[in-house]
């Protein structure tokens, strides 16, 4: 009679079991995969409609721009530097001067975001003026602060 070399016994739970450790290995991958996805699908879902909100408010100042002229434009901004809009549309006289505090906030999809525009008007070539606008939306999310940027430059043409 040949003997064993390996027992047989106790083969069938050893196999059970890495089994069960290659399937919760394999279950945690997807887990993690779907966090790492949804978490991507909100942080994109906010960067848009905070470039969205962003555009808006940029729009303000182009319209103003056009209605104003040039110089009444620059007199107006340089006055101050920052401009907080939480709201939209307002005309150019209703522009809340300053930055913005913990209360001018945006709440967009229970998320809450800060708009405000910071504005330096450049004067030092007098034969070419230019206005530049920073218009910033930022959020935060876990305990980390987000940001989109757009920056016009504005220049006199009439």
């Amino acid at each position: 009679m040949k003997k064993l070399l390996f027992s047989q016994k106790g083969s069938g739970l050893i196999e059970i079991i890495v089994a069960t450790g290659v399937m919760a290995l394999v279950l945690t991958s997807i887990i993690a995969g779907l966090t790492l996805a949804l978490k991507t699908n909100s942080e994109s879902e906010y960067r848009s409609q905070a470039t969205k909100r962003a555009q808006e408010a940029m729009e303000v100042f182009r319209r103003e721009r056009t209605l104003l002229g040039w110089d009444a434009f620059a007199d107006v901004l340089r006055d101050n530097t920052y401009y907080c809009f939480d709201e939209l549309p307002v005309p150019f006289e209703e522009f809340t001067p300053g930055a913005c505090g913990s209360s001018d906030v945006i709440v967009i999809s229970s998320q809450e975001f800060i708009r405000q525009a910071e504005v330096v008007v450049d004067e030092t070539d007098p034969l070419s003026p230019q206005i530049r606008v920073k218009m910033v939306m930022s959020w935060s999310t876990n305990d980390n602060v987000k940001d989109v940027e757009i920056i016009q430059v504005f220049r006199k043409w009439d």
